[in-house]
C-alpha cells in the first residue's frame, strides 16, 4: 500500500515543468454538481458537490444513499450449495458521506486538469438477510458502520465552463464494525464493494458534472 501512495505522490510532482509555469488563475462561478454512476453497482446513488476555496483547490462533499431490496425467497432452500452467496441480502438501507480536499497541479486547471485529492469517509448501513445459525436459517438483521480514508489522482476536463468529466484512480483503506443478531460478523466482506468490507482498496472511476 505504501508503494501505491508513493507512486501517486511522485506522479503529481513529476508533471512537466511547463504545467506549473502557468500563472493564469481560473475562478469557477458557482458550484460543480456531479453524478458518480459506478455507485449504482452497489445499489447506491452518489452526488458530489464541489466548491472552489483557493486559486487551485476545491472542497468536495460526496453524500450517498443506498436502497436495495430483493424478491421474497424461501429461506428453507436458501442455504443449499447452489444458492448461497456471502454478500446476498433481502434489503439494504444506508447512507454515507465522503469529504475531500482536491488540489490541482495548475492554477489554469480548466486547461490542464491534473489533480491530487485526499479525504475521509463514513458509511452506515442497515441490512436484512438470511443466515444459517444453530443449524437453522434465520432472518438476521445487522447495522454496519464503516470508516475510511482515500488518496486519489485524477484528471478533470472542463467543457465550455458548463460540463465536467472527471477520471480518477487511487488507493484507500476501510474499517467496518458490524452489529448483528446473526453469528457471522464477517458477512458482506468478500469484495471492495462489500458493505462490511475492511482492508485496503483500489479506486478507479469517473464523474460527470455540471457547473451551476
Amino acid at each position: 500500500m505504501k508503494k501505491y501512495i508513493l507512486l501517486l505522490l511522485l506522479a503529481l510532482f513529476l508533471i512537466p515543468g511547463q504545467t506549473f509555469a502557468q500563472t493564469d488563475t481560473v475562478k469557477i462561478n458557482g458550484l460543480i454538481y456531479s453524478f458518480v454512476p459506478q455507485y449504482l453497482i452497489n445499489r447506491g446513488i452518489r452526488l458530489d458537490i464541489e466548491k472552489q476555496i483557493t486559486n487551485r483547490s476545491f472542497i468536495q462533499f460526496c453524500p450517498q444513499f443506498y436502497l436495495g431490496e430483493r424478491k421474497t425467497r424461501d429461506n428453507n432452500i436458501y442455504y443449499d450449495d447452489y444458492n448461497y452467496d456471502d454478500d446476498d441480502y433481502n434489503k439494504v438501507l444506508g447512507g454515507a458521506l465522503n469529504i475531500y480536499h482536491k488540489i490541482f497541479a495548475n492554477k489554469n486547471f480548466t486547461q490542464s486538469g491534473v489533480y491530487f485529492s485526499y479525504g475521509v469517509s463514513y458509511s452506515y448501513f442497515e441490512i436484512d438477510y438470511y443466515e444459517e445459525y444453530l443449524n437453522a436459517t434465520i432472518n438476521a438483521n445487522a447495522t454496519i458502520q464503516k470508516y475510511g480514508g482515500d488518496l486519489l489522482l485524477g484528471y478533470q476536463f472542463f467543457i465550455k465552463n458548463k460540463l465536467t468529466i472527471d477520471l480518477y484512480t487511487g488507493v484507500g483503506i476501510r474499517y467496518s464494525e458490524m452489529d448483528t443478531n446473526g453469528d457471522n460478523k464477517d458477512r458482506f466482506n468478500s469484495t471492495y464493494f462489500g458493505y462490511n468490507y475492511t482492508g485496503n482498496l483500489m479506486h478507479l472511476g469517473f464523474r460527470i458534472g455540471l457547473i451551476l
